[in-house]
């Protein structure tokens, strides 16, 4: 029998008494986790994609069931008898949801939800750095007893990040995070996964000083800051496209240096998030940058 493994997370804790074999991933960022650590035959399955699976882990992806396309109904997990629920985002342990963790730890089901969505351990006005994604990576690795996986996959993603902030591509160059909205952009705060992107890329946010993760940015503020780069998410809900192709068609927007010399980045959401793709992010941004003249 495997040593005793006890999780403090987000203020629960829970002891794992054997290494769990009927794992069910709530989001694509914990799902990521595990793939990249080669855990899908420890899975059951999996729901909640924000955008398509990378190649390198498809075909692991493609032998775990797909349980729901948003999150699946408490009632849908229960049946499928998990010994461990892994979440990406709070939603998922919310009332309206699968309930609280604590409401599974009684059902003998462990549970983690990633360090970078405990908000009470990271205040909504404290940037975060890359520390959240390794303890991910560090906890899964003790849960599973694959320490060794662990231990070389957060010395290779750490590496890749620092390489990156350590040569910028976007040093001393503003940008616009544009996620989606029309009449009122949704953009970003000061303190989440996409503002450390555009920060370890070297760029200086237009909505730097505005407290939280994701926030709605006046346009007349993205006109007046006319920014030099403009950063588009690419999410199913609104395509980098959509979001280019309506800044280029307005009449006001369209006079942007950034849009008239066609300095526009695109990064998919999911590699914006303190997961697996984090690195993926920086170096796509930051190649995007540098490529531009």
């Amino acid at each position: 029998m495997a040593d005793t493994v006890t999780v403090s997370n987000c203020g629960t804790e829970y002891n794992f008494v054997t290494v769990p074999t009927r794992a069910i991933t709530l989001n694509q960022q914990a799902t990521e986790v595990m793939l990249a650590l080669g855990l899908q035959g420890s899975m059951i399955g999996t729901a909640y994609l924000d955008d398509a699976i990378p190649t390198q882990w498809k075909d692991a992806f493609d032998s775990v069931p797909v349980l729901a396309e948003k999150y699946p109904a408490a009632e849908v997990v229960l049946k499928e008898d998990p010994d461990f629920l892994f979440a990406g985002f709070g939603s998922a342990f919310s009332e309206k949801n699968l309930g609280k963790a604590k409401k599974w730890h009684d059902l003998e089901v462990g549970t983690y939800l990633v360090d970078a969505s405990c908000k009470a351990y990271h205040p909504k006005n404290e940037p975060l750095t890359i520390e959240p994604i390794l303890k991910d990576i560090e906890v899964i690795g003790d849960i599973f007893h694959v320490e060794d996986r662990a231990d070389t996959l957060i010395a290779e993603t750490k590496a890749r990040i620092d390489a990156v902030g350590n040569n910028p591509a976007g040093a001393g160059r503003t940008a616009f995070i544009y996620d989606s909205g029309t009449d009122t952009p949704y953009s970003i705060g000061c303190c989440g996964g996409p503002a450390l992107v555009a920060k370890t890329a070297g760029l200086n946010s237009i909505s730097a000083d505005v407290e939280g993760t994701w926030v709605d940015v006046a346009w007349e503020v993205v006109v007046a800051a006319d920014p030099d780069v403009i950063v588009l998410i690419e999410a199913g809900w609104s395509t980098a496209a959509e979001k280019r192709e309506y800044m280029e068609n307005d009449p006001v927007l369209s006079e942007l240096t950034a849009v008239k010399e066609s300095k526009f980045v695109t990064v998919p959401f999911s590699e914006t998030l303190l997961g697996m793709r984090f690195a993926d992010g920086v170096e796509n941004v930051n190649a995007q940058l540098a490529a531009m003249k």
